[in-house]
């Protein structure tokens, strides 16, 4: 087996993302992942701007230009009268239309009582739409069926929504139907937590699992590689020679500290993005969604997506073996 100086456990985004962060520093990456092939579980990923810029500082940012079209920053939101029957749940899909779907690349969104729901065109045949509400029982039954799920949406938790939206419920392949309680990680731990010990660190879900309101999950892992090729690349160049073993520690700890307050930033602003927009509890909750979120906080919100997580170093190339023993004359 060829050697590695830096093991990264789980080839999820940030473990793919940050194995060539690495790489461009100088620095041999392992990937292990159990799983025997790419993954297909979750919801979806939207690339906001700090996403685009981290994989413009990887090199790959023009691969995924030519492949997707992109979303406009306006949209559409449509307030909906209560559901008869609305209660709270989360899940998302992709619907198909292989004659296309005539959709303009703008997300819509559709806002009741305690739901949430919404479409995005990914390209000019495929949609992903999502209905997120919260459960009104510990004890309810989900149904874990693909088909199940989607009758339970057409019939039960979306009827009162327009018809192009249950058309895209309806054409969704079963294989794309995906369920899912929606998890988060509270940012206090993140604070005052340990995001680093030693040589050993954590990025994305593992550091900072957030709720997809802000769809700033996925954009937040890559933002964790970049920084951690910086640090590692900076250490490397400071040091003017090769960094190893307990030498990681320095640059994991600066990468913990500098992620620390971002993605806790992150984590709450999605929360009370999906609280606000959800909650159900009278007069008090709409006003705030209706008047004040909507209308001045919302901007503030989507703030958090123009970030920039900064450029890798330029490393000289005697100094980007981790590990590397100097040559005897």
């Amino acid at each position: 087996m060829e050697e590695a100086d830096v093991v990264i456990v789980g080839a999820g985004i940030a473990g793919l993302a940050a194995a060539l962060a690495l790489k461009i520093v100088g620095v041999r990456a392992l990937v292990l992942e159990r799983g025997e092939g790419l993954r297909t579980t979750g919801a979806a990923l939207g690339l906001s701007i700090n996403a685009w810029v981290a994989l413009d500082v990887l090199g790959v940012g023009h691969k995924l230009t030519a492949i997707y079209a992109s979303c406009s920053n306006g949209g559409t939101l449509v307030r909906t009268p209560p559901s008869g029957r609305c209660r709270p749940m989360g899940s998302a899909w992709v619907g198909l239309f292989p004659e296309g779907h005539g959709q303009n690349p703008v997300m819509r969104q559709f806002v009741s009582a305690g739901e949430r729901a919404g479409f995005v065109p990914l390209n000019d045949k495929e949609l992903y739409w999502f209905l997120i509400y919260v459960f009104s029982s510990k004890g309810e039954d989900i149904p874990h069926d693909p088909e199940l799920i989607k009758r339970e949406v057409i019939d039960h938790l979306a009827k009162d929504l327009p018809p192009e939206y249950l058309s895209m419920v309806e054409h969704s392949e079963l294989s794309t139907v995906t369920w899912s309680e929606l998890l988060y990680r509270r940012p206090w731990d993140v604070i005052f937590g340990t995001l680093s010990k030693g040589n050993v660190t954590v990025a994305g879900d593992a550091m900072h699992a957030m709720t997809p309101d802000l769809g700033q999950g996925g954009c937040s892992a890559l933002e964790d590689a970049v920084v951690l090729g910086r640090h590692i690349g900076d250490l490397i160049i400071r040091n003017k020679r090769p960094v190893a073993g307990d030498q990681l520690a320095e640059a994991f700890r600066r990468y913990a500290n500098e992620r620390r307050w971002r993605v806790a930033g992150l984590i709450t602003a999605s929360y009370l993005s999906g609280w606000v927009q959800v909650n159900n509890s009278g007069w008090l909750m709409k006003f705030l969604r209706d008047m004040i979120f909507y209308k001045f906080l919302y901007k503030v919100v989507l703030s958090f997506r123009e970030y920039d997580c900064g450029k890798l170093p330029s490393v000289p190339s005697n100094s980007t073996e981790i590990g590397e023993k100097p040559k005897e004359d």
